[in-house]
């Protein structure tokens, strides 16, 4: 029995680049193989039961060899199993798509190749670089600065030097002197404008823009490394104009994913970089939920056992109806919100309500409340064993919900903890404060349990950094 295998391109950095059919075929996928230059947000996109491995090449490392990364693919699919293999930018764009694709072939097995957004591109785009204009450059050339080692072919500096339009460098950091030194000893003027662009759609870019005289020391004096591009050509002058710069650029911000993203697009859209965890997955508990026909007070602790209930109220033949005259107590205005968007209007939320002695209360492990009759709709499972992120890198994490903060924690290492110090986390509700104030964090700001309020006061906060 054979699967399927798709080389899948995931762009050059930012999650929102991936194409549509890429982020499907990542939820299809029983295995995925993706390397180190991946964003690992995009690895919230699979399902609860995808296997992932990880097969990232360093700069003359690879843990993993090409020969073993050809055999997987080929062993995964000849069991019957939906196989991605995630490649930062496009997979046939100087990466290895091409071999693994040749190598899938041979062995008769059945692939497909979806192209991603590659670098040479977006990357400029980012800073505000168009690789063509009509004034400056009518066509353009990309160029690797890795060569395979024993065999190929040198570049022709000649042909190189003397071509009109933007040229682009990938993977060629290492070479960067040898490169300019190269187009100038082949005619090209002295005075071309260069720029380099490290971590081209992330939150860490950065760029420099020199000439082919002076760009070594710029890269050397602002610190700049792989992996970035390099680019050559006239069109390079145009990013002080068209560089775009939002209020919240450069910032790193850690969300739990959510499948409306609405909190992330309100960030992203004011230029704030943003990559998500994954959420434990919320297993079904079979329940008897008589409890809940005779109980004339319900207290709801979270949005998926509102979800839960329905669900199970449904298989045994009744519905909403089921809670007409009955008092509903959300355990938060989060979850009175989400009540509401499913048709039921919570009459108040805790602590403001004061309970009887007989009320049942619906949720996941452990119930919220101190008394009445608890149901456990589901459990918890946890995804991955640890956050896949330097926690160093962000600024700042958002938790709209309680379950948010704890499916964070339980994946926290002790040096992700000891990392907390340097992260504000901003919380949306009071419950949520004194919990996140019990970890690590260089602050917790407590905000109103509303996205635009919580995105406003983010604002705020690093306005004044």
């Amino acid at each position: 029995m054979n699967g399927r295998v798709t080389l899948l391109g995931a762009g050059p950095g930012d999650p929102e680049l991936l194409t549509l059919i890429g982020k499907r075929r990542l939820a299809e996928a029983d295995v995925v193989l993706y390397d180190r230059l991946v964003d690992p947000s995009l690895l919230a996109f699979t399902n609860s039961q995808v296997k992932l491995v990880d097969v990232g090449k360093l700069p003359q490392h690879h843990k993993v060899k090409q020969t073993r990364i050809n055999q997987l693919l080929v062993n995964y699919a000849r069991v019957g199993k939906k196989v991605v293999r995630l490649k930062a930018g496009d997979p046939y764009v100087f990466g290895r798509g091409g071999e693994e694709a040749q190598v899938l072939e041979q062995e008769g097995v059945d692939f497909e190749v979806i192209p991603g957004i590659t670098s040479a591109i977006a990357g400029l785009a980012a800073v505000g670089i168009p690789i063509t204009h009509r004034d400056f450059a009518s066509s353009f050339h990309v160029i690797t600065g890795h060569h395979k080692k024993n065999g190929q072919k040198q570049l022709d500096w000649e042909n190189i030097a003397q071509q009109e339009g933007t040229v682009v460098f990938l993977m060629g950091m290492a070479q960067l002197p040898k490169i300019c030194t190269a187009l100038i000893k082949h005619g090209k003027d002295k005075k071309t404008p260069v720029a380099i662009i490290q971590w081209a759609t992330q939150w860490r870019q950065k760029m420099v823009i020199g000439d082919l005289t002076n760009i070594n020391e710029l890269v050397k004096e602002h610190q700049l490394s792989s992996p970035a591009l390099i680019v050559v050509g006239e069109v390079v002058t145009l990013s002080k104009q068209l560089n775009i710069h939002r209020p919240l650029q450069g910032l790193h911000v850690l969300l739990p994913y959510s499948k409306q993203h609405r909190l992330f697009n309100q960030l992203v859209d004011r230029g704030a970089t943003a990559d998500f965890y994954q959420r434990a997955v919320k297993v079904p508990q079979e329940v008897n939920i008589s409890a809940v026909e005779y109980a004339k007070l319900i207290v709801i602790d979270s949005v998926a056992a509102a979800h839960r209930l329905i669900t199970i109220l449904t298989a045994n033949g009744s519905d909403l109806r089921t809670l007409a005259g009955k008092t509903i107590v959300a355990l938060n205005h989060v979850v009175a919100h989400h009540l509401r968007t499913i048709g039921l209007i919570a009459d108040g939320t805790l602590p403001d309500v004061n309970l009887p002695a007989d009320y049942v209360e619906v949720g996941g492990e452990k119930p919220q409340t101190s008394a009445g009759t608890f149901l456990s709709l589901y459990q918890k499972v946890s995804r991955c064993d640890s956050l896949p992120f330097e926690l160093g890198e962000f600024n700042a994490v958002i938790f709209p919900s309680m379950d948010s903060l704890a499916d964070f924690a339980q994946l926290l290492t002790p040096k992700q903890e000891h990392q907390l110090m340097t992260i504000k986390a901003f919380v949306m509700g009071p419950k949520i404060s004194q919990v996140a104030n019990q970890l690590t964090f260089q602050k917790v700001i407590e905000c109103q349990p509303s996205i635009d309020e919580t995105v406003k006061r983010i604002e705020e906060e690093f306005g004044r950094d």
